[in-house]
């Protein structure tokens, strides 16, 4: 199989992307990825090639995804608004053959500080686009276990990381979406506002629309009045987003009834607060709901889809995927009381490229991946979440490792010490808190992680100490700062 593939039946004359005034058909989708994919295999681009993208919500995405899938390559999607250091450090664990930038790598991204080759992606599109006298587009036939995307994180460590995810995990997810009612179908329209960088974004917003043949309306850059007038514009029936989102969609200065066409209404990445469900329901006349996920399984393990939905919870499992709460000996749970989510299913990722050992503290030998998340289950089988056992801080549905900040932080001359935590914030779910010794500034450490970081992932807040609580094993006891 080959996920490229799920582009090839569709209506030739039914429209597969929105893209501002660009309405592309499903027929020009697969002409202009035969075209870009003539100019790829020139650049030698072929089968377990590794390409990054470092792009926005564009219609120049999708033709590259699609382009190197077909060739039999790995995508690697960057988020192209981080600092090129940040960028850097991803790529040097996936090695790439190549790197295409986009409209929105232009404006961040140092190309004179990246040692692999680079293409302008906008101008391949625009090519793809006027391109006469096309080939046929290729499709390679792949293995199950083949991968197909390289997805770059951070780890506990700090360390960049990438988790390796295959054609099979990905098809698998939109195989047990179809499972539940109502099923996504051909009629129906979604809006691509969370980041196709984002596992949320890219299996379940953009490759599930273009699996069912639907159309898939674009924003590049999220602006919430902007969005939910293209909800109303082009009719679109499914509506997911993160928390922060729907808090400002809510605050929105639009009409009331600007929602009338959604028929599904999802938030996942992070809780949602009770306030944002009551209120959309109230003002739009939706109910959203929720789902849970990582993107080591690619991410779907419950959703409150194919069931009535509870404000607090995340769901049911969903078909076809194990779930069990388990105490710290590994010894699962009743119903009711709290334990951390192992998970199985085919949508369980491959691992972590060239680092076995992290791998093996998330994933068992007979498939089952330990999340890191505390969750409860009600007596009729809906999750709700409670606490995370790792140290990760969620900020707008993204996450955030302390150990990298403190890294970045540490780099600094003026620091001797550093601890990061969260903290709660009403519009981004959490926030991220410095905890500092040395004589740096706020202002200077504000220059220095902007250079560094990522916008999410740079500290909101900076608290300045003279000793910060270390435990006699060297380890930090974040818990004293929180």
């Amino acid at each position: 199989m080959n996920l490229a593939g799920m582009i090839e039946d569709h209506d030739a004359e039914s429209v597969a992307v929105v893209d501002g005034d660009q309405h592309v058909s499903y027929g020009e989708l697969r002409r202009q990825v035969a075209a870009m994919q003539v100019d790829l295999s020139a650049r030698g681009v072929s089968a377990d090639s590794v390409v990054a993208l470092a792009t926005g919500n564009d219609l120049a995405f999708v033709v590259a995804t699609m382009s190197v899938l077909g060739l039999g390559g790995i995508v690697m999607p960057l988020n192209p608004g981080s600092p090129t250091s940040e960028l850097v450090r991803k790529l040097d664990v996936a090695h790439p053959d190549l790197l295409l930038i986009g409209h929105a790598g232009r404006a961040h991204l140092d190309a004179e500080s990246i040692t692999i080759e680079t293409v302008d992606l906008i101008e391949l599109s625009n090519a793809a686009a006027t391109a006469t006298d096309v080939p046929d587009r290729i499709v390679v036939e792949r293995r199950d276990d083949d991968a197909a995307f390289y997805l770059a994180t951070s780890g506990v460590s700090g360390n960049a990381k990438v988790a390796i995810l295959t054609h099979h995990n990905m098809e698998w997810i939109h195989e047990a979406l179809e499972e539940l009612d109502p099923p996504v179908t051909s009629a129906d329209v979604t809006l691509g506002v969370l980041p196709f960088t984002h596992i949320f974004g890219l299996n379940v917003v953009l490759l599930g629309t273009l699996r069912v043949g639907g159309k898939l309306v674009l924003q590049q850059r999220f602006d919430a009045a902007e969005s939910l007038l293209l909800v109303r514009e082009h009719g679109v029936t499914m509506l997911t987003g993160a928390p922060p989102m729907w808090q400002r969609w809510l605050a929105a200065d639009v009409p009331d009834d600007v929602l009338a066409s959604v028929k599904y209404a999802a938030s996942g990445a992070a809780a949602l607060p009770i306030a944002v469900f009551e209120g959309a329901k109230k003002r739009f006349g939706v109910e959203i709901a929720q789902g849970y996920g990582l993107t080591e399984t690619s991410p779907i393990v419950t959703l409150g889809r194919g069931c009535a939905v509870r404000p607090t919870s995340v769901g049911r499992v969903m078909p076809g995927v194990e779930v069990a709460l388990v105490d710290e000996s590994g010894t699962p749970v009743d119903i009711g009381d709290e334990g951390e989510i192992v998970t199985r299913s085919p949508g369980v990722f491959a691992g972590y490229l060239d680092d076995q050992e992290t791998t093996e503290s998330v994933l068992s030998e007979d498939g089952w991946l330990w999340t890191g998340d505390v969750g409860i289950f009600d007596d009729e089988g809906y999750l709700y979440l409670v606490d995370r056992i790792k140290d990760i801080v969620i900020v707008s549905g993204f996450n955030v490792y302390p150990a990298e900040v403190e890294n970045v932080l540490m780099a600094h001359p003026d620091v001797q010490g550093a601890i990061v935590t969260g903290a709660v914030d009403a519009m981004t779910g959490e926030a991220v808190v410095a905890h500092v010794t040395g004589t740096a500034t706020e202002e200077q450490l504000q220059e220095h992680v902007t250079q560094h970081l990522s916008s999410y992932k740079q500290p909101s807040v900076y608290h300045f100490l003279d000793e910060l609580p270390i435990a006699p094993n060297g380890k930090a006891i974040r818990r004293a700062l929180r």
